[in-house]
């Protein structure tokens, strides 16, 4: 009765429009992030939810951090090689959605980890681990889903270790899916925001911010455009504007899926910051240029997608 029950809410839910869906997911996380118990999808939280990549683990590599790969890793393959990544040495992050929209999800999961990427978590990835947990409970996949199908249980715990943001304090750099609300330290954050916010409106007095919901769409501005430090935040999620180059945060969802480009900040060792002669970690707030980093960008082999605002 119960796996019954589970189906027919399931198939009602994915019937409903996505922006319905996606604003009935950003109301009941408002009512349950905010106590750090669940994801924003009610998926049992990560450990850490804030992970941090120390300077022992990166050792004298490049990191490349790189935009939403949103399923083409033909592109993936063709930047790390711009990149000149060397297995073993170099440290690659992603930024999230690492699925969705393109044809080789599960192709680009693999790669990403046969060479050892680390993953923040997406909006995309949250709500595909959480179609995932709602297969194998309820015994029916969302169609649009079906690369799930071809995903190993070593793919699947990769998603559910996903942190909610990767600290590189090396460099001073943040990095998460969609953004940070200034002014709010990390772990006050909303998971739900970290993962799918866009624009921000003044609350009250002193420059504080609260995060917009997307939809219905509401008044605001960039969340990068005012953001002031002191680590350099590097993210992706909102193709429509491209490559966002703020002078504290830097966003590089380039929309490649949509046929424009693939884009990765390359972030030099720390031996090279030392011969750049900046502190490891650096003292201020941060921007790429006094870090040295470097964006880099290939073109999509084509159109996957037409755009969107998803």
């Amino acid at each position: 009765m119960g796996a019954n029950l589970c189906r027919i809410a399931q198939t009602a839910f994915n019937l409903l429009p996505r922006k319905v869906q996606s604003f009935a997911r950003s109301r009941l996380a408002a009512g349950t992030i905010s106590k750090q118990i669940a994801t924003p999808c009610g998926l049992p939280l990560p450990s850490p939810v804030h992970a941090t990549l120390t300077a022992e683990e990166l050792g004298d590599g490049q990191i490349i951090v790189v935009g939403d790969v949103h399923g083409c890793p033909v592109e993936l393959r063709a930047l790390l090689d711009k990149c000149k990544f060397q297995q073993g040495l170099d440290k690659v992050v992603c930024v999230g959605d690492l699925v969705n929209k393109g044809e080789q999800s599960a192709e680009a999961v693999h790669l990403v980890r046969q060479i050892g990427g680390i993953t923040v978590r997406g909006n995309h990835d949250e709500v595909a681990l959480e179609r995932y947990e709602m297969w194998k409970k309820c015994g029916r996949l969302d169609p649009k889903y079906h690369y799930l199908e071809q995903f190993s249980e070593e793919d699947v715990d990769y998603f559910r270790r996903m942190p909610f943001s990767l600290s590189i304090p090396s460099h001073g750099v943040l990095v998460v899916h969609a953004g940070i609300v200034p002014g709010t330290p990390l772990e006050d954050q909303l998971l739900d925001d970290l993962i799918n916010m866009r624009h921000v409106a003044a609350e009250g007095t002193g420059n504080r911010y609260k995060a917009l919901p997307k939809f219905p769409r509401s008044a605001g501005q960039p969340w990068a455009n005012i953001y002031n430090g002191p680590q350099h935040v590097i993210f992706g999620h909102h193709a429509r504007r491209r490559l966002q180059p703020c002078r504290f945060a830097t966003g590089i969802d380039t929309g490649c899926v949509l046929g424009d480009q693939l884009s990765a900040v390359v972030l030099p060792p720390v031996s090279k910051l030392r011969s750049m002669g900046v502190t490891s970690p650096p003292t201020g707030s941060v921007t790429l240029e006094s870090i040295g980093g470097q964006l880099v960008s290939v073109r999509a082999k084509r159109c996957y997608k037409k755009e969107d605002e998803d």
